[in-house]
């Protein structure tokens, strides 16, 4: 009987080890295909974009080449924005943002993900090659380009001689194991500590030498880049110029009419993310304003057009923004400039790329704060106004189309660039 059970469990643990030998094969494998499948990719868009260039030199060849391409992922309307900025210019968005209706000069507006990739794919190492005839200097938005292996572009461009800018916005160049540790040395929460624990991924090697490769080819191929060194910080080793925000001077208003009666005040969020946004801190504070008492509207905006977004600040008092960032982001500007209020985390004392002599465009709010911040106002209304028209005087001294452009301007002079 002994015998027959050793023999049972001999054929378990053989067919146990066979199982993990046919899985590592099998995962093996697929790695292999992966990989195969990229090299013949990245071969088939080289192949592209040289075949592209060449021909564009021919039939091109007298074009004007002082010409700035930007782009190629919309991320908070920035390359259409930057494309009021920087002239002349053509614009580029390789995909399509759910939440923008912008033009662009070159654009994938297909909304299935997998069909729009595809025709990335093959489009966009074709048009590279036409624009690298026609154009001397790139801005690149976010972390992605026109290959797929934006490395190989990159060194594409400077062989051609070309002018490189790259402007990070985000997760796009921060090194979440950097941030944490950062964090945790000042004591503060982050939303990297909640990602990570959500998505293991987030804080693997893996991710990491994501970032470092981005933060790399940068600092080997970029002739200037703007990054916020806290906020986002990552393995950038170059000098870092602070990101210039931009508004539009004739949108921006500081609507007194929405004051002259405070008997119910409008409090808006609208999250991107509300993982990352504190939406749940900010709905806890809401929550217990009520539960004491306090009459207000709570307006909560997610997965909605930015066009509608705007409608809703122009009768907006009190906008609720962010609350781990050190940053103000767009949404905080556009929230500025449209006479708001605006409680965020964004703290000119920890990222210092923030302008060092404004105080009050605000209220810096930590995320153990947004209670008692919305209480406050709350409790001063008179308050609100005072707040909301030194936002606005902040956006028109440092974000209009104007101030950003003279800011590139010099950034660019300084590295050499002629703008």
């Amino acid at each position: 009987m002994l015998k027959q059970f050793n023999f049972l469990t001999l054929n378990v643990d053989n067919n146990t080890q066979l199982k993990r030998h046919q899985n590592t094969v099998m995962s093996f494998l697929g790695k292999l295909c992966r990989y195969g499948f990229m090299i013949i990719i990245h071969f088939i868009q080289r192949l592209l974009l040289y075949m592209s260039f060449f021909a564009s030199k021919i039939f091109f060849a007298k074009t004007n080449k002082e010409q700035w391409v930007v782009g190629v992922d919309e991320i908070s309307s920035m390359i259409s924005l930057l494309g009021n900025v920087v002239a002349p210019v053509k614009t580029v968005s390789l995909s399509k943002n759910p939440y923008y209706t912008l033009k662009y000069d070159y654009h994938i507006s297909c909304e299935n993900k997998l069909l729009s990739y595809a025709i990335r794919g093959v489009y966009a190492p074709i048009l590279l090659g036409y624009l690298a005839n026609t154009s001397d200097k790139f801005l690149y938005v976010w972390n992605t380009g026109f290959l797929f292996d934006r490395d190989f572009e990159f060194k594409f461009l400077k062989s051609k001689e070309k002018k490189i800018v790259c402007m990070f916005l985000g997760n796009d160049i921060r090194a979440p194991k950097l941030m944490l540790d950062y964090c945790k040395d000042k004591g503060l929460d982050h939303f990297v500590d909640y990602v990570g624990a959500g998505n293991p991924y987030y804080l693997s090697d893996k991710f990491l030498n994501k970032k470092k490769k981005a933060a790399q080819s940068a600092d080997a191929y970029a002739d200037a880049v703007f990054n916020a060194p806290i906020d986002q910080m990552s393995y950038l080793e170059c000098k870092q110029y602070p990101l210039p925000y931009m508004y539009n001077k004739d949108l921006i208003s500081n609507n007194s009419s929405k004051f002259e009666n405070l008997s119910k005040l409008k409090v808006l969020h609208a999250p991107s993310s509300p993982l990352l946004k504190g939406t749940g801190l900010v709905r806890a504070a809401v929550k217990k304003l009520e539960m004491k008492g306090y009459e207000f509207e709570y307006v909560e905006l997610q997965n909605v057009s930015n066009a509608e977004v705007l409608e809703h600040l122009k009768s907006s008092h009190i906008v609720l923004n962010q609350f781990y960032a050190f940053l103000p982001g767009v949404f905080g500007i556009e929230s500025m400039a449209n006479g708001c209020a605006v409680l965020q985390s964004a703290n000119p004392e920890i990222e210092t790329s923030l302008p060092q002599n404004e105080r009050g465009a605000w209220v810096v709010t930590g995320y153990w704060e947004i209670y008692d911040n919305l209480k406050y106002l709350l409790d001063n209304p008179n308050e609100i106004e005072k707040i909301a028209n030194k936002g606005v005087d902040y956006v028109r001294r440092y974000h209009t189309y104007e101030a950003a452009s003279e800011y590139i301007k010099s950034v660019l002079a300084e590295n050499g660039i002629e703008s």
